[in-house]
């Protein structure tokens, strides 16, 4: 998981290290890419490479629907949204792995079927050079998008890197199989397609896997709630910080705490602290976007912390 300290602002950055200028750039690279293997492959007749053609286009279209659901993520909370409207990242990483899953079942399906009916042509050297250059196309697309990804800890465009990674894979399994076929073996330009499948169906599910996670509120890393319990617990009168818990919505975490102050600390000086370890928590640790403090009362032994209008501090 990406370290939220490292995590910057959207609006510090250039376009181009945006999670919206990131997404616009690969999916020009991914219009360009498909409709060339695509029409490589037909023209060539490499079934590993239309296979590799479907799989850009089907990063096109989740291309998509990542711009829309970061447009979406960015929106104001509103009366019904009232902790805002993150979790559409979230959503739209989903949507990514669905497209990866779809993908995966129809180059599958039709490799399989090509193999079954025995239909296995020589693809022409074209589809292998193709090949060639779409894994260093998508290998750079990929260490692109992951980097802005993990710059703004956004787990859209996390997912998105990791698909376009998975189609510079599947490239490098197409050409080694294009390459075998004109060896003498056509036959394995179809498993190679298989192969592409099956790793693409293996990514999609790892994908969908852990942003479900995401939506059934699982803890962030130990790294992050350590963050939050430092902030919160040099907040003077703050006793002890008796638990955490967080959740992440899209690029951004809420988080809950419970801390202990002393017990006889007037219900003025109880919301100062909090507001206080609220602060604190925004201050020191990105990426945060809520604060909710739960104050207990704590070692009526402790009691070193004077505060304006507190009687016991009088």
């Amino acid at each position: 998981m990406t370290d939220p300290s490292a995590v910057r602002s959207p609006g510090q950055d250039s376009y181009f290290l945006r999670p919206m200028g990131c997404t616009a750039v690969g999916m020009a690279g991914n219009i360009l890419l498909s409709g060339s293997k695509i029409a490589l492959g037909v023209l060539a007749g490499s079934t590993a490479l239309l296979a590799d053609g479907f799989h850009s286009l089907a990063d096109v279209l989740s291309d998509i629907g990542i711009l829309l659901a970061l447009k979406a993520a960015n929106r104001p909370p509103d009366a019904n949204h009232p902790y805002g409207h993150h979790s559409f990242e979230t959503l739209g990483a989903v949507s990514v792995a669905g497209f990866m899953l779809l993908t995966a079942f129809l180059i599958g399906r039709g490799a399989v079927l090509e193999l079954v009916h025995g239909n296995h042509p020589a693809p022409g050297m074209a589809a292998f050079w193709m090949s060639l250059v779409s894994v260093a196309a998508k290998e750079i697309m990929a260490r692109y998008t992951l980097a802005v990804g993990r710059r703004h800890n956004s787990p859209a465009l996390l997912a998105n890197g990791a698909m376009h990674r998975s189609d510079a894979i599947s490239s490098t399994a197409a050409a080694a199989g294009i390459g075998l076929a004109r060896l003498g073996w056509p036959q394995l330009d179809s498993i190679a397609a298989i192969v592409i499948a099956l790793f693409i169906a293996r990514m999609g599910w790892d994908l969908l896997r852990e942003n479900i996670m995401v939506l059934m509120d699982t803890m962030p890393a130990q790294g992050l709630v350590e963050e939050i319990h430092t902030a919160a617990g040099k907040v003077p009168c703050v006793q002890e910080v008796l638990d955490i818990k967080a959740r992440q919505r899209g690029s951004r975490y809420l988080a809950d705490l419970r801390i202990a102050i002393h017990p006889d600390h007037t219900i003025k000086a109880a919301h100062d602290i909090a507001h206080e370890v609220e602060d604190a928590v925004l201050a020191d640790v990105q990426n945060v976007a809520r604060v909710f403090v739960h104050v207990e009362p704590g070692s009526p032994e402790d009691h070193d912390c004077p505060l304006p209008g507190d009687r016991k501090s009088e």
